[in-house]
């Protein structure tokens, strides 16, 4: 009974969070757990046991690590709850739970970025299983960040100069920080998305050297951030200006029916989407991924901004073939217009009719 209140105890503040999972010649599994800020690196390997359930879960992962996302996730869960059962009663003083509150420190960038991290293997004796922790000598993985060469004249700001204010929504690591006391927004470049992090750039800095830079509502690019610890301060990340919101576009008419959300307010949402992919597309630029939630509600001054440069499509929004090109955009517009009510259709008949109006 103990047992099971102090596992309920730090159930009660816990955050549980795999954040990536290495797979080494078919057999070896790297789960990179984060708990409660602390990161966990747990190797998994088959058992000697012909009974043990962990080998043919790791057999299952090789075989669907190409095919079938949905079947890989199952057997990633399966393996991560063997792990959380057997080791939970481990994990939790190394990282006791955390009450947020006014009280709660903040926390540096380069903090967050460099967790306090410990190193567990997993061993399966058939029904039982246990967690052993492991000394390493060295760091078994780099960095969860890559440095990228960018040679513009933009201010540079250390990572532990910068403060996380909240982590946001989004692949990869995306956080609302502060930087001398102003609000901005953080893209790291993660493994996984680094050409996503360099689209996203790219982007915002040919709107920024553009005609029309005072025209689009996008966010800024304000600067990059730096990694002191490595060779000559290398660039891992980029800052941008924050769009302050309470929600998406998206989020706005799923959670307020679109009959209360009055007309005008849509049809000007409606508009301002469409003159911005139409100013966007007249200086070169795909949006990209467009969707409603990827556009924020700016909770000042109630206008449209365009956001997430990275890239992608997503299903239902873009089709895959049209995948970051202007014909993705403009269906993207299209079946936005028509989520804001299917009257307003007929506004996305041409973004070319925009682009003449304005002159582009």
């Amino acid at each position: 009974m103990a047992v099971a209140e102090d596992r309920s105890r730090w159930e009660k503040n816990l955050s549980f969070c795999t954040q990536r999972v290495d797979m080494e010649d078919g057999h070896r599994l790297d789960f990179t757990i984060i708990i409660n800020g602390k990161r966990f690196i747990i190797t998994v390997l088959p058992a000697p046991c012909p009974a043990d359930p962990i080998t043919p879960l790791i057999s299952r992962y090789d075989k669907l690590f190409l095919d079938n996302d949905e079947e890989l996730q199952k057997a990633q869960d399966e393996i991560e709850d063997i792990i959380y059962d057997a080791g939970w009663c481990k994990f939790a003083p190394l990282a006791p739970g955390i009450e947020r509150g006014p009280s709660t420190p903040p926390m540096s960038l380069y903090s967050a970025l460099n967790p306090e991290t410990f190193y567990f293997r997993l061993v399966v004796d058939g029904a039982n299983a246990d967690v052993i922790q492991e000394y390493p000598s060295r760091p078994l993985f780099g960095p969860d960040y890559v440095a990228i060469n960018i040679t513009v004249n933009l201010p540079r700001y250390s990572v532990r100069d910068i403060t996380v204010i909240e982590k946001l929504m989004g692949t990869g690591y995306i956080a609302k920080v502060s930087v001398n006391g102003q609000d901005m927004c953080c893209k790291v470049l993660v493994p996984n998305q680094v050409k996503a992090v360099q689209r996203e750039y790219a982007c915002l800095k040919k709107i920024a050297d553009s005609q029309h830079a005072d025209s689009i509502s996008a966010p800024r690019l304000i600067g990059f951030v730096v990694d002191d610890d490595a060779d000559e301060g290398a660039c891992i990340g980029i800052l941008e200006e924050y769009i302050p919101h309470v929600m998406t576009l998206g989020r706005c008419l799923k959670n307020i029916n679109t009959e209360i959300v009055a007309a005008e307010r849509r049809r000007k949402w409606a508009e301002q989407v469409r003159r911005n992919i139409a100013l966007l597309h007249g200086i070169g630029v795909v949006w990209g991924d467009g969707k409603p939630e990827n556009v924020l509600i700016h909770s000042e001054t109630d206008d449209c901004y365009l956001v997430d440069f990275g890239g992608s499509w997503t299903d239902g929004w873009v089709d895959a073939e049209l995948r970051e090109t202007e014909a993705g955009d403009e269906q993207a517009l299209t079946r936005i217009l028509d989520f804001l009510g299917g009257y307003l259709v007929w506004l996305a008949n041409s973004v070319q009719s925009t682009k003449v109006k304005l002159g582009l």
